[in-house]
């Protein structure tokens, strides 16, 4: 589930950044999604942060973006 942190406003454009914590589930990649696959416990639960750049029109296009992906304890030193 990402979480949006407030969006800061720019004159260049509108920056957003998310954060994501994932966890493994007992589902393979090949299954169609289904909402009940359960997690895995004691799996490596890695951390995302993503942020975008937005234009300033009245249908945003993405100028710019950066995702990083690592464990939550990786990411908490970062």
């Amino acid at each position: 589930q990402p979480v949006p942190l407030s969006p800061q406003d720019d004159p260049s454009g509108t920056f957003v950044q998310l954060r994501l914590s994932l966890v493994q589930t007992a589902c393979g990649k090949r299954t169609p999604r289904p909402q009940n696959c359960r997690a895995l416990e004691n799996r490596r639960k890695p951390v995302c942060v993503a942020c975008y750049k937005f234009d300033h029109g009245d249908v945003p296009k993405v100028l710019d973006k950066y995702h990083n992906c690592g464990s939550s304890h990786h990411m908490a030193v970062k």
